[in-house]
């Protein structure tokens, strides 16, 4: 895997300042944003897997407490099982609310996170909505929807007390090999920012 691929990641500040940024505004749109944001953020999810899920899928993690991520909406079409913690169920509990907000019909199929234009916003969507706030917060970075996944990986291995850290990145990202998770043991920005003051 790149070494490149790690350094896409928001560090904590970064993370406050964006979502911060983001909450500020209270139209329906910059809310969505707020809400699907700290969704991938919490649940690792790539952004193809976002834009596929539906009303009736939200509907179930919630009751279930786990998202699962249909073989056909995952990466190389294996599905694969997410726990929600508590900050993941408020952020789909606020996208279905979002949903009634502005009207958009309730039917178990439909996108989960709509477009203003009534459709299920598209990867190119997130992607430049991702782009336009990443500049609004004035971050410095260039961040894409997939930078939440990364983040979720490193805030595991930085903080849980788990003997495996590793393994639960495995499980919560769906890798199906180990090896595809070791980049995230590898040195970051952070840790190579350190090092660099701690030598001068």
């Amino acid at each position: 895997m790149s070494r490149q691929v790690f350094e896409r990641y928001l560090r904590s500040h970064e993370e406050r300042r964006l979502l911060a940024c983001v909450a500020k505004y209270g139209d329906p749109l910059a809310r969505r944003d707020h809400a699907w944001m700290r969704l991938m953020r919490h649940t690792g999810l790539r952004v193809g897997s976002l834009a596929a899920l539906t009303v009736e899928d939200a509907q179930e993690a919630l009751r279930a407490h786990r998202f699962r991520v249909r073989a056909e909406a995952a990466k190389g079409g294996r599905g694969y099982q997410v726990p929600l913690n508590r900050k993941a169920e408020a952020a789909l509990r606020d996208l279905l609310r979002i949903r009634r907000e502005l009207g958009h019909p309730q039917t178990p199929e439909a996108p989960l996170v709509m477009s203003r234009n009534h459709r299920g916003m598209s990867i190119r969507s997130y992607q430049a909505r991702m782009r336009m706030w990443c500049a609004r917060a004035d971050l410095g970075v260039q961040a894409s929807p997939h930078w939440f996944r990364h983040t979720l990986a490193k805030r595991i291995i930085e903080r849980s007390t788990a003997r495996d850290p590793r393994a639960i990145v495995q499980h919560a990202l769906g890798h199906t090999s180990i090896v595809s998770t070791a980049v995230y043991t590898w040195p970051d920005r952070d840790d190579i920012e350190r090092a660099m003051e701690e030598a001068s």
